[in-house]
């Protein structure tokens, strides 16, 4: 049997996200990644990605979505990650941020 850890639930879109991933050696360069959320909740998201990422490591994620009049940019832990994309638990979402979030999932369902 499955157990849901996820505190938030999640809802299937397709948003267009920029992920900042840092370099492997230290203070090596980042890599931005052009690619899409496939789905996305208050507490983090799935990013398509086609390749994996260390379990634990930081990203930046930035990301626009209709309700709020900035992009949003924020840090995430990768909390798992396959050859398809990784999941990626936020961590520094403004409030602003998190009540734009949640009237986006209002105005999408």
């Amino acid at each position: 049997m499955s157990v849901n850890r996820r505190s938030a639930t999640r809802h299937d879109i397709a948003i267009d996200v920029t992920v900042l991933v840092p370099g492997e050696a230290p203070a090596g360069p980042a890599t931005s990644i052009e690619t899409t959320i496939g789905n996305l909740s208050l507490s983090g998201a799935y990013v398509v990605l086609g390749r994996r990422l260390t379990i634990g490591s930081t990203v930046t994620l930035k990301f626009r979505i209709p309700t709020h009049d900035r992009p949003i940019e924020t840090a995430g832990v990768v909390r798992w990650s396959n050859d398809q994309g990784v999941g990626v638990q936020f961590d520094g979402l403004r409030a602003g941020e998190v009540w734009a979030l949640g009237k986006f999932f209002e105005s999408a369902a």
